[in-house]
């Protein structure tokens, strides 16, 4: 009751916000900044109306009426600097300008429901498209950015991994889909982020606490998976995907549709990857460590007057080997075997969301609302499922953006969500429980002259309620059901300085915060995924960080860019998990402890597209960290500090084949020498990856091709954050992979 009647209260508050607005009728013409002339073919997309088209001839373009002061509108073409122009009030005819540049595209930013302009905002964002994670062999979307500065994976095994972003990972980096905050029993090291490439556009990684527009776990991050555009207005597309491995003998594939007419849309989109078990260096092969995922995507959206609507929906059923209970296993099935026979865990989660935009003469509302469910099923020998989770939660958020002083935006919003999590299995490893949380927030944004302010705060209200459940939290037992309620500040305050065009200077101070999870406050069983017996602690504190960063991007000449971040995340409370030394039941027991800790480090990178040598991109990144507890000993699961290099070589276009690339990727992931006391020295090891691709029309049709093999040296390693390390397995060897994409 708490949660519904402080929800009331800020809704009410904001109400004074409303009013009436009209669209922005103008007709735009995009030229050459230094020749004037106008450039025809460039591809211009509103993110906010999930509009997009492309300029004709004359470089002209319009929305016809559908536009609405303060939207933004990205323009790329390759050659030129993406360009970002702020709709205003004024109609009739607008010049935008674009800059001939060979440095790569840029994208907007999302940060909370807001879309930002690269250079405006104080936050570290890193992008990655889902044609750079398939030109990168990736297995998974946890696999792909963990190739981009300060981001790692925790996995096990080639199909499990869940994302790492400066050594946090978990209840602590916020994952979003379809404009919902995405829960997937994460508190689990085991449990991967269990997300496909398929139907999204990029991946955003926001690094760093982002509580302020995220609300609570965001304290190391947030991932922004952002859907695929719209087809152009007044087309059709469709395109099919076949992706084969070599490592795994894996297979996938898709098709999506998708149809646009100027006020409405609609796209639908259905695939499939299927692997057999993964061999390390010299083809050992990694017994029953299999995955297939099956996935379907649909989404409907309109404009109407001031109304944009966009409702989506996300059905996913995925199924993972337990490579632990194979260890011993002396009969082994065929190689290419894909059945699930033996050991493991399945995943089916559901997502359906509605995402409004209303517009106003100087007040944009956004009311998103939504609902994920997880079934996570584990059947751990003699073909019954013993642990048996159903974990449903419905959010909420309704936020009013309102033009002030000049050019400036102050944001109020409030956002909650109510969560059950029930056991139907044999097993429990955590209690039945009720989660609520509502939050109030309030965030301005405003220019002036080359510098651009934000700084906002929120408050943040927390409810668990755990039940009885089987023998968990029986009475005489050690956990017993509680019902506790959290509450938090949090702040955020950052700078963004544009002293030149080509350069951007931005520092921020963010802080964030989280109460423990299920597994940590109530915890008290065996994990098959893991061989040991966790037991939690209701008392533990509420952990809350303190994260001061700075950074810059300098552009020399259109032909070099430079960028540098370094950072310093100070936690009070944090909670790890740590051995006891004693057994129950022949099993180590492990509790959840706390201490303060400092993760302090840095990214460092540099791109180069000569002008002389147009046929040759290179870049450089450097990832640094240190994180220690407040005893000075080192944290456990910390990411070792890596070296990344990529060499594109351009090979030119002909009649029919054009962007032909190939490259070579060089990964030097450093010797993690500082354990946690429980863990041990991994050695370091360097990768090398290879790609070739291009892009080629058959009946003016256009067909995408990459070839890719990673490990290419068929390199024998085990990597820190591998949580095979310790039963002797290494991670994944030389794997060539397959890409073929119709559009038609």
């Amino acid at each position: 009751m708490k949660i519904i009647n402080f929800i009331r209260v800020m809704v009410f508050l904001l109400l004074p916000l409303y009013a009436h607005a009209q669209t922005v009728n103008s007709n735009f013409f995009v030229k050459d900044k230094n020749k004037g002339v106008p450039i025809p073919g460039v591809y211009v997309y509103v993110p906010e109306l999930q509009i997009g088209t492309i300029t004709n001839i004359d470089g002209w373009f319009t929305f016809d009426n559908l536009l609405h002061k303060g939207n933004i509108i990205q323009l790329s073409k390759p050659g030129y600097e993406t360009g970002f122009f702020t709709v205003t009030e004024s109609a009739q005819s607008t010049n935008i300008y674009l800059a001939p540049s060979a440095l790569e595209l840029q994208e907007v930013k999302i940060i909370g429901t807001q879309i930002h302009s690269p250079k405006s905002t104080s936050h570290a964002v890193t992008t990655l498209t889902q044609v750079e994670m398939r030109e990168n062999g990736a297995l998974s979307v946890s696999d792909a950015i963990s190739r981009l500065p300060g981001v790692s994976q925790l996995t096990t095994g080639a199909g499990i991994s869940k994302p790492v972003i400066r050594g946090l990972y978990g209840n602590r980096v916020q994952v979003n889909v379809m404009g919902l905050r995405f829960d997937n029993q994460q508190w689990q090291d085991e449990h991967g982020l269990g997300l496909s490439d398929m139907g999204i556009s990029r991946v955003e990684i926001i690094k760093g606490p982002a509580a302020l527009m995220y609300g609570s776990d965001a304290m190391g991050g947030v991932l922004n998976v952002v859907e695929e555009r719209p087809a152009p207005v007044d087309s059709l597309t469709r395109d099919i995907t076949f992706k084969a491995f070599s490592n795994t003998f894996g297979l996938g594939g898709e098709y999506g549709v998708k149809k646009s007419t100027v006020n409405k849309w609609w796209r639908f989109r259905i695939g499939v990857d299927n692997h057999a078990d993964y061999s390390s260096s010299g083809n050992q092969r990694v017994l029953n460590s299999r995955f297939a995922s099956y996935n379907t995507k649909a989404s409907v959206g309109f404009t109407l007057k001031n109304w944009v609507n966009v409702n989506s929906a996300y059905l996913s059923f995925s199924q993972f080997g337990f490579v632990f209970d194979s260890l011993d296993r002396k009969v082994r099935d065929n190689r290419l075997s894909r059945t699930f026979d033996g050991p493991h865990h399945r995943v089916l989660f559901g997502v359906l969301s509605s995402e409004n935009t209303f517009y106003q003469p100087h007040t944009k509302w956004k009311v998103n609302a939504g609902i994920i469910t997880n079934l996570r099923q584990e059947q751990e020998g003699g073909n019954r499922i013993s642990l048996n989770m159903l974990l449903n939660t419905g959010s909420l958020l309704v936020q009013a953006t309102k033009s002030v002083l000049k050019n400036g935006e102050w944001t109020n919003g409030v956002s909650g969500y109510y969560q059950t999590n029930v056991n139907y299995g044999a097993r429990t490893i955590v209690p039945d429980a009720n989660t609520a949380e509502a939050s109030a927030y309030s965030y301005l944004k405003q220019p002036f002259g080359k510098f651009i302010l934000d700084a906002g705060f929120r408050l943040d209200l927390r409810n668990i309620h755990t039940f009885q459940t089987s023998n968990i939290n029986a009475p005489g037992k050690e956990i017993q059901p509680f019902n506790k309620t959290r509450n938090a500040a949090n702040t955020s305050f950052g700078l963004v300085y544009n002293p030149w065009e080509n350069l951007n200077l931005k520092g921020n101070f963010s802080t964030g915060y989280r109460s423990g999870n299920l597994a940590e406050l109530s915890s008290n069983g065996l994990h098959e995924g893991t061989l040991r017996w966790e037991i939690g602690d209701p008392n533990l504190k509420t952990e809350q960080n303190f994260n001061s960063e700075a950074g810059f991007t300098y552009e020399l000449g259109e032909q070099i860019e430079l960028n540098a971040t370094v950072f310093k995340n100070h936690f009070r409370n944090y909670i790890y998990l740590a051995p006891t030394g004693t057994e129950y039941v022949g099993f180590d027991i492990y509790r959840f402890r706390q201490t303060d800790a400092t993760l302090k480090g840095g990214e460092v990178g540099i791109d180069i597209h000569p002008k002389t040598v147009k046929w040759l991109d290179a870049n450089v990144n450097y990832s640094y960290l240190d994180a220690k507890k407040a005893d000075d000993s080192p944290l456990p699961f910390i990411p070792a500090n890596k070296l990344q290099s990529e060499l594109r070589f351009k090979l030119g276009n002909a009649k029919k084949w054009q962007n032909t690339f190939f490259k070579t990727t060089g990964r030097y992931i450093f010797a993690q020498n500082k354990p946690d006391e429980f863990e041990t020295s991994t050695p370091g090891y360097f990768l090398l990856d290879a790609a070739l691709g291009t892009d080629f029309q058959r009946r003016n049709n256009p067909i995408h091709v990459s070839l890719v093999c990673t490990n290419l040296l068929d390199k024998k390693y085990v990597d820190h954050l591998s949580r095979f390390k310790y039963y002797g397995l290494y991670n994944m060897g030389r794997n060539i992979n397959l890409n073929i994409n119709f559009n038609f």
